[in-house]
C-alpha cells in the first residue's frame, strides 16, 4: 500500500528558488513553510556562515541531518532544504520515503547573478564563484535529478513554478 506523502520537499542548488517559492506555495496550499537551514540556525545558534567557519562543513551536515530528519515528522508543510542536503544518501532516502520531492533548477549563470556580491554562502567563497557553481552542480545534478517533479526557475516567474508545482502535487495526491 502506497504512503501518503503529507508534504512537498524543495530541492536544488542555492539561488533556484527554494525560499521564495517555497513560501509562495505553503500558502497555497494552506501549509506551514519551513526552512532546513533556519531549523539548523535555531538549534545551534549561529548563522550557517558561522557554522561552517567554527564547527565546520561536518557538524553542519550532521545538524542539517537532524533538522530534515525533524520536519519530515511534520506534516502538511512545505519545506526548503539546503542545496547540499542531498549529497547524503541518508537525507535521499528520508526525502524519497517522506516528501513529494521537487526539484528547482536554473543555469550556472542565473545563479552567479542571483547572489554575486552574496557573503553568506560559504561554499562559493573562491576565487571564480562561476567556476564553483559550474563544479558543484556537475557534482550534484545526478542527485537532484531523482525527485517527483522537476521544474526550471529559469522559464517560469515564481508564481507559475508555484501553479506548476501545486498541479503536479494535487496530481500525486490524486493517484
Amino acid at each position: 500500500m502506497k504512503t501518503e506523502k503529507k508534504c512537498v520537499a524543495l530541492i536544488g542548488f542555492m539561488a533556484t528558488g527554494k525560499t521564495t517559492i517555497g513560501s509562495l506555495l505553503a500558502r497555497e496550499l494552506e501549509y506551514d513553510f519551513v526552512d532546513t537551514d533556519a531549523l539548523v540556525e535555531a538549534e545551534l545558534g549561529m548563522k550557517i556562515t558561522d557554522i561552517f567557519a567554527q564547527l565546520g562543513e561536518d557538524a553542519f551536515r550532521d545538524a542539517e541531518h537532524e533538522a530534515l530528519k525533524k520536519a519530515l515528522t511534520m506534516e502538511n508543510i512545505v519545506l526548503s532544504t539546503g542545496g547540499g542536503i542531498i549529497l547524503f544518501k541518508r537525507n535521499r532516502k528520508l526525502l524519497a520515503e517522506k516528501a513529494f520531492v521537487v526539484s528547482l533548477s536554473a543555469q550556472p549563470e542565473t545563479i552567479y547573478c542571483r547572489i554575486k556580491g552574496d557573503d553568506t554562502r560559504p561554499l562559493l567563497k573562491s576565487e571564480d564563484p562561476l567556476v564553483r557553481i559550474r563544479q558543484l552542480l556537475a557534482e550534484r545534478q545526478e542527485y537532484y535529478d531523482v525527485c517527483d517533479f522537476k521544474i526550471s526557475t529559469e522559464t517560469w516567474t515564481a508564481e507559475g513554478c508555484c501553479q506548476r508545482i501545486k498541479e503536479a502535487f494535487n496530481d500525486h495526491r490524486a493517484k
